[in-house]
């Protein structure tokens, strides 16, 4: 018979069987939803070549208007009798300030798409490739602009680095890194009645630092030691789309390169940083 030592120890080394089937299920479902993004995303850069070309025409026929616009008022108004010309002056503002709004629109589309593009791209390289940090969090948050909380209500303050040295890796093990921790931080704003994200890169002690601020809340000192661990999160979602996963892989994807994410957390004021080599 066992001892009682050896019963606990065994208790102890031996994980809990419902605990990894729990574990094993989250995987199973993470594994799903990435599958899907993944489709989504194939799918996506088809809509971008289809969406390119009607754009450029939509902006071409904005542009022959405004001439055409321009050239009824050298030409029509002289013709026009004095009675008319309020009214037609009336119409043309109202005309060329739709057309304007129209240009306006269409240039926001137009920077969506080449963003998509840009993002696509890098998706394709199947080899390591140098990357401008600063050019990276450009990018990256134009994706955010889509986000009405952080188009409108976010405060943002954007602090690179001239003249950072590049680094050499797959753009998305770094992208993917630096957006675990802005969505981690817009997570920390949502009740906070003045949010304000702040981004800065530069160099310390002779590492590349991407930093990511936030003035929420802060960070319970009771979880700091599990805020890494795989599926730990305090989002309680009905929808699962907070599984706990964001600084897991944030940390995870820039390993290989000798990097590693810090953080320093008080009540008003947290710091998430990528320190990279």
């Amino acid at each position: 018979m066992k001892s009682l030592q050896e019963n606990q120890a065994e208790q102890t080394v031996k994980p809990n069987r419902p605990e990894l089937e729990a574990i094993w299920e989250d995987l199973l479902q993470e594994l799903v939803k990435q599958h899907r993004h993944a489709i989504v995303g194939r799918r996506i850069t088809g809509i971008i070549h289809t969406l390119n070309t009607p754009l450029q025409v939509l902006l071409m026929h904005s542009e022959l208007l405004s001439r055409k616009l321009q050239e009824e008022e050298a030409t029509l108004a002289p013709q026009l009798p004095e009675e008319l010309l309020p009214v037609w002056q009336d119409f043309l503002v109202y005309r060329s300030r739709k057309n304007q709004q129209l240009v306006e629109i269409a240039d926001k589309l137009q920077v969506l798409v080449n963003w998509l593009r840009y993002c696509a791209l890098h998706e394709d390289q199947h080899g390591p490739q140098e990357i401008d940090l600063n050019e990276l969090v450009d990018s990256e948050l134009q994706g955010y602009q889509m986000e009405p909380f952080f188009k409108n209500r976010v405060v943002k303050r954007w602090q690179p680095r001239e003249h950072l040295p590049p680094i050499t890796g797959y753009y998305v093990d770094f992208s993917q890194s630096f957006c675990h921790l802005v969505d981690n931080a817009l997570d920390a704003l949502q009740e906070v009645a003045e949010p304000v994200l702040t981004i800065a890169t530069y160099l310390a002690d002779g590492h590349r630092i991407l930093a990511v601020g936030d003035n929420g809340a802060g960070i319970p000192a009771s979880i700091r030691n599990d805020i890494f661990t795989p599926f730990f999160t305090t989002k309680q979602s009905p929808t699962g789309s907070k599984p706990g996963l964001g600084l897991f892989f944030a940390q995870r994807l820039i390993a290989p390169y000798g990097g590693r994410v810090t953080f320093a957390s008080q009540p008003g004021q947290t710091w998430f940083r990528l320190v990279l080599p």
